[in-house]
């Protein structure tokens, strides 16, 4: 390369590392006014609801914010919030691990095979119609009031969207692809990982994300029906005893146990679709 070609090379790729300088520090004040705008908005609403407690509609129906944070304070200074984060907590992950590798097994046996997809198919879709909360009480017949129904709920729940999601993405493989590999002498096993897997990195996160919220409507319905602790009872006690504060205090809770759960998947499918960006 000559000492000229060098010299215009030098002044182009300064001039592009500034570019990209400036692209990131204007990104860096956009994403601080979405956080300020999200936080503007859960202000507004919390003094908008601070407001009409007590004046707009009856406190009983929809307590206030202090009255949930002193309820929160009591329950965490007591204990009895954390006995209950970590009951639930255990059903989540258990039952949606379950769910998630049984509905992406079957999702994928299924996809890769007509006739099993002709036989089995139809009665899945026929199960999944059923309201789960209908189940809920078989659940806790077979299973008995334990950790073991509630895990086994949500486990079914969340099977039925991972499942969908890997056998419709299925379709959604070129068969090009798969008669080249085909024709390369390709194994089973090797078509699986090589092209399966990748092509439904998607979807499969989808239903990552989708099924947190699916596995902690499933333990929660099983705390409803038939439970002495956890979050789901916590919610379901207060209501008998018409103790707003602890119905909210406690939806909080689940609200937050699911968005942790939700954020982990994000950051796996920020690090797994890096490729995309």
């Amino acid at each position: 390369m000559s000492v000229m070609q060098r010299s215009r090379q030098a002044p182009a790729e300064s001039a592009d590392i500034e570019a990209g300088a400036r692209a990131r520090s204007l990104r860096v004040p956009a994403t601080a006014w979405i956080a300020a705008g999200r936080l503007a908005i859960v202000l507004v609403l919390l003094v908008a609801w601070q407001l009409a407690s007590g004046r707009l509609v009856p406190a009983y129906l929809i307590s206030s914010p202090t009255a949930v944070a002193h309820r929160l304070y009591d329950l965490f200074a007591s204990g009895t919030a954390w006995a209950d984060i970590w009951i639930t907590t255990e059903e989540l992950v258990l039952g949606y691990a379950i769910g998630v590798v049984g509905g992406i097994a079957v999702g994928v046996a299924l996809g890769t095979s007509r006739i099993a997809a002709a036989l089995i198919e139809p009665l899945l879709a026929a199960l999944n119609s059923i309201p789960k909360i209908a189940l809920a009480p078989l659940f806790l017949l077979w299973f008995g009031i334990g950790l073991s129904s509630k895990v086994a709920i949500a486990a079914m729940t969340v099977f039925f969207v991972m499942f969908y999601n890997v056998y419709m993405g299925m379709g959604t493989i070129p068969n090009g692809l798969v008669n080249t590999l085909q024709i390369m002498g390709a194994s089973r096993r090797v078509m699986i990982r090589q092209l399966v897997l990748p092509q439904l990195t998607v979807p499969i996160l989808a239903g990552l994300k989708a099924g947190v919220s699916f596995a902690m409507i499933g333990v929660v319905v099983g705390e409803f029906v038939a439970a002495d602790k956890g979050l789901g009872y916590s919610v379901r006690n207060s209501t008998d005893l018409f103790d707003s504060p602890g119905v909210y205090a406690g939806i909080i809770l689940l609200m937050l146990l699911v968005l942790i759960g939700i954020g982990l998947v994000t950051l796996l499918e920020r690090r797994l679709l890096r490729w995309r960006r």
